[in-house]
């Protein structure tokens, strides 16, 4: 019996790390569309600027809670399509800032 994953064990354990960083935030994640890129980079699209504000005022909680629970080294959060905040997930940097006001 092999240990080694597969390409859809690999999409499988994506999926539901992805939907358990959802239940954690269910009032706005459920309304956001995530997305895991290969460079590690966990982004966040928010439909609405109520969505982006409420990521925001809990950020620590949320980089603390995508980098246990999805593994992602950086989090990126978008609204209308331009990328409104991005930050390390692992420990606090001089290089998180925020690109656009909401």
């Amino acid at each position: 019996m092999s240990l080694e994953l597969t390409v859809e064990d690999s999409l499988l354990l994506e999926k539901h790390r992805i939907e358990r960083l959802r239940s954690f935030f269910a009032d706005t994640l459920a309304k956001c569309f995530l997305h895991l890129d290969q460079t590690n980079v966990l982004t966040i699209h928010c439909s609405e600027p109520w969505l982006v504000d409420q990521l925001l005022s809990e950020i620590e909680q949320l980089r603390w809670y995508v980098w246990v629970v999805v593994g992602a080294q950086r989090l990126s959060l978008c609204f209308a399509q331009e990328e409104i905040y991005r930050t390390s997930t692992r420990k606090p940097s001089k290089k998180s800032q925020r690109l656009h006001t909401a």
